[in-house]
């Protein structure tokens, strides 16, 4: 009989085949965004809020009547749309870094705990968690903000909160099927504490799967605050973010379309470079036998 060596698992492909291609190009679309929200200040032309009702509706730099002053031209205040939209940046990565990161903390916390320890706790989060999704979201903004107003601050609360049940459930069925395993049956017989096997043995399990979520419920959430924007419920209009240009573009864009195109534009290029960093991330970090 011919003895044959046992199959080793597949390796991830080399981080520079055509299959990341998409993971670079998002990375390096990201990293832009990043450095226009940090460096807004040194690359905004003007000021987002300062208006000149004499330069207002201008067209982009390459259209008849545009100027070469405002590349991406101004609208109804005259206010230059490259600087709203670079200060826009700095709105839209604030709601989807800082709303992730609360409702990754709220979920994954609490789902921890009601797999770890099941039993009556885990009956009482889940049925809070079914509660929170059980709320029609809009029914969720308009109560909010009618109670606490219109603010950066509170809109990150929003998301962070409505977006808490998905993180909560992926991370409860990722601990009961971790919990049963027998390494970790071991662990319990050699004398660890919860405590320790939930640091050393569950936690570094979890990290991937919440990576991947949280990289698109980001992209989700920069959605989301442009839609709010467009309906009035996000940030004080004053604030320039793209939801808040949308809202101000639609009433014009037949005849002036780039005050609505351009911010339409950014969202769209900002979630599509989210998504592809996280399409890569799911690629890298899935389970390969």
């Amino acid at each position: 009989m011919t003895y044959k060596p046992a199959s080793r698992p597949s390796k991830p492909p080399p981080l520079g085949g055509v299959r990341h291609l998409g993971g670079l190009v998002g990375g390096g679309l990201l990293l832009c965004l990043i450095g226009l929200a940090v460096l807004a200040p040194f690359l905004a032309p003007f000021s987002p809020t300062d208006g000149d009702l004499a330069q207002s509706n201008l067209p982009p730099a390459w259209q008849a009547g545009g100027s070469p002053t405002h590349l991406l031209g101004t609208d109804i205040l005259g206010q230059d749309l490259l600087s709203r939209l670079i200060y826009g940046t700095r709105v839209s990565l604030t709601v989807g870094l800082f709303g992730v990161a609360l409702a990754v903390l709220l979920g994954a916390s609490t789902g921890l705990l009601a797999g770890y320890f099941g039993g009556r706790l885990d009956a009482l989060l889940t049925a809070a968690s079914n509660l929170v999704l059980s709320i029609p979201y809009l029914v969720l903004v308009v109560l909010l903000v009618t109670l606490l107003g219109r603010s950066l601050e509170n809109v990150i609360l929003l998301f962070g909160v409505s977006s808490s049940p998905i993180f909560y459930r992926l991370v409860r069925s990722e601990v009961l099927r971790i919990r049963a395993l027998p390494y970790i049956e071991a662990a319990r017989s050699l004398g660890g504490s919860d405590l320790l096997i939930i640091w050393r043995h569950i936690l570094p399990n979890l990290a991937g799967p919440l990576i991947i979520l949280a990289t698109f419920e980001m992209s989700a959430m920069i959605f989301y605050e442009a839609g709010l924007g467009f309906l009035g419920l996000s940030v004080p209009p004053e604030i320039p973010s793209w939801g808040n240009m949308l809202a101000v573009g639609r009433q014009y864009l037949v005849v002036y379309p780039w005050m609505a195109v351009l911010p339409g534009l950014a969202i769209a290029i900002t979630a599509l470079a989210i998504n592809l960093v996280g399409e890569w991330l799911r690629l890298r970090l899935k389970p390969r036998g």
